[in-house]
């Protein structure tokens, strides 16, 4: 992976599962799990929050440089990556999140946009010079073996969310002013937000972006829990980390106050608004994840996805993916 994907419209489910089958395989090859070990009294290394605090901190810093998601999980990924392989000192989190930042956005992203090592520097408002952040993205690059092309939770979540799209165009019909776009850039907020969160990425990048995806089929139709357990068949995720996946990030984005994005449904009373009981409220998005996700619909093109319908097309595509993996 590790190259921004694109998935556009007129994109067959066959190719998605294809798509799929070849993530879920780099994901077995690339994934380890960051564990934070428990100090005596049972209370979790200060090391995890370290961590968190510097991710949050990319989240931030990436309202001022603009880089896309997958930029962003990237170089969430290549932190945990590199904490796997050096016990680095809470000092020095800062100055190891901002270089994977770095190597993520000149991985993935075009050369126009991506800034001068000075200007990143001075953009970040971080007390450090020039040639310390390119001895420690040498460090970090040396320790990867040079090896930061992974595939991460967003590129899972543009995949199961285009399969969704694919399988049940009639999926967002329900609501108000919603498009396929602003669907995803809805999961991509709620996605990035528990990235920040070091007990959650212990689970395995498809794990999360299932996780995060049930919170919200849950909100939008009644059917929600069939529909999770084909994706679930589909992604190859086992029921017992599924549920301990949502448990925390239930509790981590309801904490956030994120958990409800307060559709508005269409028909007042409809069984999607019975059977949920949503307060309908106008939903807040982020104009950056927003344009860049329409871009990748190619909604500015008013062309329209191509859609096979229900569920039995997608379990004869299921069929199908363990000899694709096996690839």
């Amino acid at each position: 992976m590790g190259v921004r994907m694109k998935i556009h419209s007129g994109i067959d489910a066959k190719h998605l599962m294809r798509m799929l089958g070849e993530s879920l395989q780099k994901e077995k090859e690339q994934w380890k799990s960051v564990f934070h070990k428990k100090n005596g009294d049972g209370h979790m290394d200060s090391l995890g929050q370290h961590r968190d605090e510097a991710i949050s901190w990319i989240l931030c810093l990436n309202t001022k440089f603009h880089f896309t998601p997958e930029t962003v999980a990237l170089a969430v990924y290549l932190v945990d990556r590199f904490l796997l392989l050096v016990k680095v000192p809470s000092k020095y989190l800062r100055c190891v999140s901002i270089c994977c930042y770095y190597i993520a956005a000149k991985t993935l992203e075009e050369d126009e946009v991506i800034p001068s090592t000075g200007d990143l520097v001075k953009g970040s408002d971080y007390e450090c010079s020039v040639s310390e952040i390119l001895r420690m993205e040498a460090v970090i690059l040396n320790k990867l073996s040079w090896n930061i092309k992974y595939v991460t939770a967003i590129d899972f979540l543009h995949i199961i969310h285009s399969l969704l799209m694919c399988y049940y165009p009639q999926l967002l019909n329900g609501l108000s002013n919603m498009t396929p776009s602003k669907h995803l850039a809805i999961l991509t907020q709620k996605l990035l937000k528990c990235l920040s969160d070091h007990q959650i990425t212990t689970f395995r990048p498809v794990t999360l972006s299932l996780s995060v995806i049930s919170h919200e089929l849950e909100q939008i139709t009644p059917n929600w829990l069939s529909i999770v357990m084909m994706m679930q068949q589909m992604t190859e995720v086992d029921s017992g980390s599924l549920i301990r996946c949502r448990e925390q990030t239930g509790r981590f984005l309801a904490e956030n106050s994120m958990l409800q994005t307060g559709y508005s449904f269409l028909r007042h009373g409809s069984s999607c608004s019975k059977a949920l009981k949503r307060k309908a409220e106008e939903v807040e998005e982020d104009d950056d994840i927003y344009e860049g996700i329409k871009r990748l619909y190619n909604e500015d093109f008013g062309i329209e996805m191509r859609m096979s319908c229900g569920s039995e097309g997608m379990y004869q595509d299921i069929d199908q993916l363990s000899a694709v993996s096996a690839m």
